[in-house]
């Protein structure tokens, strides 16, 4: 009878399955198709060649390190369901819905006898095909998250995948782009006690990324004045004769109308950007702030400006 009671009080914590709590590091190497392809160029658009990934119940946090410095961070609360992201270049931080899916996945085939090791763990490998690629994908058993926690997380497919492989967590990518590979390979793995201070955010705004809103900002119907405004900045620096050129700006919409944090998206060589940015500092625009269930939201918003080059 002692053996049986202590059995039945041993039996519940053997079958408890043993979810990963910690941090996985992972290398990022792009390997080129060709020697015409520039590899500093393809690294340039990418968010980090290291990454490191924190895990738990509900929540996780990749964060991206280029040239060993902090670039660019996204984080999971279950909480509001939604995706923080932060860059470090950026003065405030964006949020979008996890619930919302972000690209086009086509499918996938698990491959259970496609055995490699990573860091001494056996993975199996499954295929996947998304409008970014094909991807092959290594997972082990042994590392392991409850899928369940994550029910509902449509961006990046999460939800699905991590439910396809009973909540292993990638180990090993190899992504084949139509110039190069991307292979991102896990280098250390750290069990460990995960809290909240490993999800904090930084001391920075918040506002919706313009995916997460239910209706987007909107420019309220520009005034002569305004578009004499507009159209004299534009043509004091535009070609007469040229090709069109359109100059991506972003800046914080807050939900009183109010302006600021203006920057471009990619500052252009001859200085258009800086034209850009005066036009919306100085032109008088107004803008319709988004929305979010009926409310409006601080949010970010993408104007273009067009000049002749």
């Amino acid at each position: 009878m002692k053996n049986l009671v202590l059995f039945l009080i041993i039996f519940p914590v053997i079958c408890h399955p043993q979810y990963f709590s910690g941090e996985i590091t992972y290398q990022i190497e792009i390997l080129p198709k060709s020697d015409t392809v520039d590899v500093k160029d393809i690294i340039d658009m990418k968010h980090g060649t290291q990454a490191k990934y924190v895990i738990t119940s509900k929540k996780y946090k990749s964060t991206y390190f280029k040239n060993n410095e902090y670039n660019y961070s996204y984080t999971y609360d279950d909480k509001t369901k939604r995706m923080y992201d932060d860059y470090r270049d950026k003065p405030y931080v964006t949020f979008r819905d996890s619930q919302k899916g972000n690209f086009e996945y086509f499918g996938s085939n698990v491959y259970k006898d496609s055995i490699i090791n990573v860091l001494g763990h056996d993975c199996y490998m499954v295929v996947t095909k998304s409008e970014y690629g094909t991807s092959r994908t290594y997972y082990s058993d042994d590392i392991r998250v409850n899928y369940s926690d994550f029910e509902g997380h449509q961006a990046g497919n999460w939800y699905n995948k991590l439910k396809e492989v009973n909540g292993a967590i990638a180990l090993k990518t190899i992504t084949e782009y139509d110039t190069y590979y991307e292979i991102q390979e896990a280098v250390k793995i750290v069990e460990r006690n995960v809290d909240d201070n490993d999800f904090e955010l930084p001391k920075k705004p918040v506002a919706a990324a313009f995916s997460a809103l239910d209706s987007r900002a909107e420019m309220m119907q520009p005034t002569p004045e305004q578009i004499q405004c507009y159209q004299e900045k534009v043509s004091k620096v535009s070609s007469k004769d040229g090709e069109k050129y359109i100059c991506y700006m972003s800046f914080l919409l807050l939900k009183d109308g109010t302006i600021g944090y203006i920057e471009p998206y990619e500052k252009d060589d001859s200085g258009f950007y800086l034209v850009a940015s005066d036009i919306i500092q100085n032109c008088g625009f107004q803008f319709q702030p988004g929305i979010i269930n009926g409310q409006q939201v601080d949010s970010q918003v993408y104007f273009p400006v067009e000049f002749i080059k």
